[in-house]
């Protein structure tokens, strides 16, 4: 079914702190530091509290999250609502077993998608572009066979692209809009950071097309006035009047 409304939820009058998401991200490694900020600042409106737990122990991967202060710093498994996985891992590895069963929202994306066996993607939400899920299903992203995947591997897929993808195995959302500026490097981290915040309180589906729709609304914000000449951090700031928030 195309076009259908979804809606997320707010922050209530008279919530206490952690009532309105707690998420943890794993993400980074010593090759790719950036990947880890930007998930980070993908999510730090959106939820109350946000753990960061880095995919290698690297001192200049924690020196790049430190001048994002909203980051806690863990090594261990934190009480989190949801939990993002993947990004910037590179060759580090991934523990999905671990996870999995501590955690019953999961978002994978970036290296995690090279890392787990089709299997492991019951449950979660998964965020790959065209590239990726060709590798991960050996098929074209179409959106039937978006919707074909999720529900063969009973998952949410959000194929990232000019118009993303976005099913459940039954419902299908084409998201349209954005640019060309969202080609830069980090907007896919910061999309997959806005994602778990929104996960973290709201299904799957849900959540997956009100992200992608507020990141192609964040790009078109910010074309209006720079052009293609903006970066994932500044969709990052846009993202609270792309969700409506402000």
């Amino acid at each position: 079914m195309m076009g259908k409304d979804v809606s997320v939820r707010i922050p209530a009058a008279g919530s206490r702190k952690g009532e309105n998401g707690r998420v943890l991200i794993v993400a980074g490694s010593r090759k790719y530091h950036g990947a880890a900020v930007f998930c980070i600042l993908g999510a730090r409106r959106f939820a109350d509290l946000v753990y960061f737990m880095p995919g290698e122990r690297d001192g200049k991967l924690l020196f790049s999250v430190a001048g994002v202060p909203e980051a806690i710093v863990v090594d261990g498994y934190p009480d989190a609502d949801c939990v993002l996985a993947g990004p910037g891992l590179g060759d580090a590895p991934l523990r999905l077993g671990g996870l999995k069963r501590k955690y019953k929202k999961i978002v994978l994306d970036g290296d995690a998608l090279s890392k787990v066996r089709k299997g492991g993607l019951e449950g979660c939400v998964i965020t790959p572009h065209e590239g990726e899920f060709r590798r991960l299903f050996g098929i074209d992203g179409s959106p039937e066979h978006v919707r074909a995947m999720a529900e063969k591997w009973k998952c949410v897929i959000l194929k990232k692209g000019k118009e993303d993808v976005v099913s459940d195995g039954k419902r299908i959302e084409v998201v349209k809009g954005g640019n060309a500026g969202l080609t830069k490097g980090g907007t896919g981290d910061v999309l997959a950071g806005l994602l778990c915040a929104l996960f973290a309180k709201n299904g799957a589906m849900d959540a997956a097309v009100a992200a992608a729709r507020a990141g192609k609304r964040a790009g078109e914000l910010l074309f209006r006035e720079r052009g293609y000449a903006y970066c994932a951090s500044d969709v990052a700031e846009r993202l609270p009047e792309a969700m409506g928030w402000r």
